[in-house]
């Protein structure tokens, strides 16, 4: 007569392949959460850049507005931890160079990002 089902030494064995797995789980958590973070204060950051650029095309492009400054700076309406610091300088007559930089705080600490554009008065 055959005895069937699982024996002590093959259930010890699910228990400890099981084991090994949740621990690895515990430990790769925590580098997943902080990859995630950096990637949505990445995005957040794009996004204010972006925004950014786009409003001084607009407002500083056209030939009839208002003269260019030299600098912005001020907070994000939608995502008040962002401020940023905007340099505007003439390159040649018409061109413009816009470096953006974006200041992020995140858990008692600050990151910032930069970026760089141009645009042209029309």
């Amino acid at each position: 007569m055959k005895k069937t089902g699982l024996t002590f030494i093959s259930v010890l064995v699910a228990f400890f392949i099981l084991a090994v797995g949740v621990i690895y789980l515990f430990r790769v958590y925590p580098v997943i959460d902080k990859l995630s973070r950096r990637s949505k204060g990445y995005i957040i950051t794009s996004q204010i850049a972006d925004k950014l650029f786009t409003l001084i095309e607009e407002v500083y492009g056209s030939p009839d507005g208002p003269p260019v400054p030299s600098f912005i700076s001020g907070v994000d309406e939608k995502n008040p931890l962002y401020s940023y610091y905007v340099s505007i300088e003439e390159e040649k007559e018409g061109l413009y160079r816009v470096e953006v930089e974006i200041t992020g705080k995140e858990e008692g600490r600050s990151e910032s990002t930069y970026f760089t554009g141009s645009f042209r008065k029309r």
